[in-house]
């Protein structure tokens, strides 16, 4: 069976921003976060949004402690009468509008102003609709042509949109308006991206035995979606979440097409599109052993032996056993705590998925890991274990320390410390070699796990999983990347400055090699491409192991 994913599906840019909002805001604040009215109409978001202690009201009237409460406008907009109230009121707020949202008042205001009357195609009911009517004096709202139909004449009139409407509708209601406006002005004001969710739609949805559509019931745009499906195809449903795909939809089905509204995040298509897979496909052992090395922390493991063995290769030195898995292990074991922690993360689907089912299995395996990287590092010294031991501690404490230090990028600086204090000052303790080349060596570790982050959280944000703390979500796209880049840079000139083994300019390479994948896709799968992360320390590692060998 064929299954074919839309590429214009999920989050649209008004509703990244809201929620970017938001999640800024948390960090910054330590008043309660109230928004008016529901985010997003999706449950699952709304759930994890509740987690962050982010919370919706209908009504300003609802919060107690003004001088305590901070209120976030959502995309959707509000009329100037509930702003006014809102400023009266002395509460705290930020405008979360769409700015595509925000358009459509001013071009509203501006035609009410030249005497032109108000028409509106859209929900009556609907926030962003009831928002639009605020700006104007005595609008029409109008839902269909039949409506259209019904409008008394008109001298003159300025025709708008709600900004996820049918653009079929839209085009049928101008013609018909144009037979009952002497002076029609028409302001086709539905947004780029519905636009194109709406004709990949039409395309994919007419040539498919089962269309898809993924978001909340009470999502006007995914309801809206969800009818242009069911006009197109044999058989089209609407789903809120995986649980609801049952085996029995895909009898003789050849083609499936999966889309998603403007309120549904890219984790939530994955997961219905990963539950289509294991229905319709026979199993993929490979990707299932790739899954579950990237789950358990093998890859990370593999990545810090590569990164160990650079440096012992580099400073021609002996590998000593004991340090050498005592390091790797108490790496794997802070991974394993950090993915038990954030257990609870609704987004995070495949890991939590594997976690809930290998529950007890996985505890077991990180104490294992956890007594024997310190029983191998007490053998190795004493400095050594309590290194480990402090570092293992960190990882513990990690949610205590994001509390009390207010830093930009706060996880993914943390992240690169620990690597780069264990395998790279921890590594070297008893290592003869110049105090200044430890330094250097930490400072590459220092840097490629910084560098192995962004690109995690990169995936991550393709994927609109929910993050805090790094670099991309506290200082955006552009500055995240020039850090990647400026990264790449530094440890470049390090290897030709201090000398060090060339091996590591073929993983540098790799690394921008891989940055461009996953940032030329629109939707990056989460397994597929975390593993890819991953990919060049391993082929570093077995070409260190290589030359060892010879």
């Amino acid at each position: 069976m064929k299954i074919k994913l839309a590429r214009f599906a999920g989050f649209c840019p008004g509703v990244n921003n809201a929620i970017k909002t938001v999640l800024e805001l948390s960090k910054k604040t330590n008043k309660k976060i109230y928004t008016l009215g529901p985010l997003i109409h999706n449950k699952d978001v709304i759930k994890n949004l509740e987690e962050k202690n982010i919370y919706s009201v209908e009504s300003i009237d609802e919060i107690k402690d003004i001088k305590n409460s901070v209120l976030v406008i959502r995309a959707h907009g509000i009329p100037p009468q509930t702003e006014r109230k809102i400023i009266e009121s002395g509460i705290e707020y930020i405008d979360a509008t769409c700015p595509l949202v925000k358009k459509v008042h001013r071009i509203i205001e501006k035609y009410e102003k030249l005497g032109y009357t108000t028409i509106i195609l859209g929900d009556p009911n609907h926030a962003e609709v009831i928002g639009l009517k605020g700006y104007a004096k005595d609008p029409y709202i109008i839902t269909s042509e039949k409506d259209a139909l019904n409008l008394p004449s008109i001298e003159k009139a300025n025709l708008v949109s709600q900004t996820t409407q049918e653009i079929d509708l839209f085009e049928k209601v101008s013609e018909i308006l144009k037979t009952k406006v002497k002076d029609l002005i028409i302001n086709n004001t539905i947004c780029d991206p519905t636009r194109q969710r709406q004709k990949e739609t039409i395309e994919e949805a007419s040539k498919s035995d089962l269309v898809i559509v993924i978001g909340g019931k009470h999502s006007a745009n995914t309801q809206r979606l969800h009818q242009i499906c069911k006009n197109l195809s044999k058989n089209a449903i609407l789903i809120e979440n995986e649980n609801e795909i049952d085996e029995f939809l895909f009898k003789n089905i050849e083609t499936v097409f999966i889309t998603a509204g403007a309120s549904t995040p890219a984790w939530l298509i994955e997961r219905v599109y990963k539950k289509i897979e294991s229905i319709t496909s026979k199993k993929n052992i490979l990707k299932n052993i790739i899954s579950f090395m990237l789950t358990t922390g093998i890859f990370t493991l593999l990545s810090a032996i590569s990164i160990l063995l650079y440096i012992y290769i580099s400073l021609n030195t002996s590998i000593n056993k004991s340090l050498f898995l005592s390091l790797s292990l108490a790496i794997v074991a802070a991974y394993i705590i950090n993915r038990k922690r954030e257990i609870k993360k609704i987004e995070d689907s495949i890991k939590k998925e594997f976690f809930i089912k290998h529950q007890k299995a996985i505890s077991i395996m990180m104490y294992f890991f956890i007594v024997i990287s310190i029983l191998l590092a007490l053998k190795y010294n004493f400095i050594t274990f309590l290194f480990i031991a402090l570092f293992l501690l960190s990882s513990l404490l990690y949610p205590k320390i994001k509390e009390k230090i207010k830093i930009y990028g706060l996880k993914d600086l943390i992240t690169a410390i620990g690597w780069s204090f264990m395998l790279g000052f921890t590594s070297l303790i008893k290592i003869k070699t110049d105090f200044h080349l430890k330094i250097i060596i930490s400072l590459i570790v220092f840097l490629l796990s910084l560098e192995r982050n962004i690109l995690i959280s990169i995936v991550h944000n393709k994927n609109d999983i929910i993050e805090t703390n790094t670099f991309l979500t506290d200082l955006g796209k552009e500055i995240t990347f020039k850090i990647f880049f400026l990264s790449l840079i530094i440890v470049f000139f390090i290897i030709i400055l201090f000398s060090l083994n060339p091996f590591l300019f073929f993983l540098l390479i790799l690394n921008y090699f891989v940055f461009e994948i996953i940032r030329k896709n629109n939707k990056a799968d989460l397994i597929l491409f975390e593993s890819l992360i991953d990919i060049p320390y391993i082929i570093l590692g077995i070409i260190l192991f290589l030359k060892i060998k010879h």
